[in-house]
């Protein structure tokens, strides 16, 4: 028999805590700091919306008063192409903080808010201040 020692198994450690245990920790952390993102970004989607903008009606009631207005074809095209870059504006303001907006001929049903009149009140309020009062 020989009497040699074994040598002890050497225990790994980070600042006197077991490997094992600091892993665990961390994990920990990471599913928590998880968790509270998540539930962030859950609660900032359920305050999105949707609603409906009828540009049908903006664009009808814009060709009634152009067709009453009369002037030439190049003061037609003119306003025609603000009206139109007015309402574009207009509608991406409404989805810039996550709105969806859809249009009204698209929806099926009246059970989201239409904002058409929003969109005409912001459109006549554009053009008219590109408008010159001479």
């Amino acid at each position: 028999m020989s009497d040699a020692i074994t040598p002890a198994p050497v225990r790994r450690t980070i600042a006197g805590w077991p490997i094992a245990h600091v892993v665990a920790t961390i994990l920990v952390l990471a599913g928590l700091l998880w968790a509270a993102w998540a539930t962030r970004l859950l609660l900032d989607i359920s305050k999105r919306q949707i609603v409906s903008v009828s540009l049908s009606t903006l664009v009808g009631d814009f060709v009634a008063a152009e067709s009453r207005n009369g002037g030439t074809p190049e003061q037609t095209a003119s306003r025609t192409a603000a009206y139109l870059a007015a309402i574009n504006r207009s509608v991406s303001a409404l989805g810039a903080d996550g709105t969806t907006v859809l249009v009204t001929e698209a929806t099926l049903g009246k059970s989201v808010p239409d904002r058409t009149s929003q969109v005409r009140a912001e459109v006549k309020r554009a053009l008219e201040g590109g408008h010159d009062p001479r």
